[in-house]
């Protein structure tokens, strides 16, 4: 039941950041290993791609929703390894464990 509320949680605030058209690359590094780790597999992969999109442009104070690109070319790998990662360190920030391995 946590597990559900703090994927819920999660969901609703990235959600809230894409409906509104900007992500403050300050407010995703509050995301925990934790969190991540609550969420289903599906989830898990549209968060740790989207994270890693606006880690990339993460060079403006603010990135337009519109204009955070995926790259395909990392598909499959690292969100296995962010996903062993975090399992080692719960408490980490998600955004520094998709640094790491995008």
């Amino acid at each position: 039941m946590k597990k559900s509320a703090i994927a819920l949680s999660l969901g609703a605030g990235l959600g809230i950041l894409l409906t509104t058209g900007a992500a403050s690359a300050a407010k995703l590094k509050e995301v925990t290993c934790n969190e991540f780790l609550a969420m289903d597999a599906a989830k898990q992969n549209q968060v740790a791609y989207w994270m890693s999109g606006v880690a990339t442009g993460s060079s403006k104070k603010e990135v337009d929703a519109g204009e955070i690109e995926v790259g395909y070319d990392a598909a499959g790998e690292p969100v296995a390894a962010v996903i062993a990662d975090c399992e080692g360190d719960k408490t980490a920030s998600l955004w520094d464990k998709i640094k790491k391995h995008f």
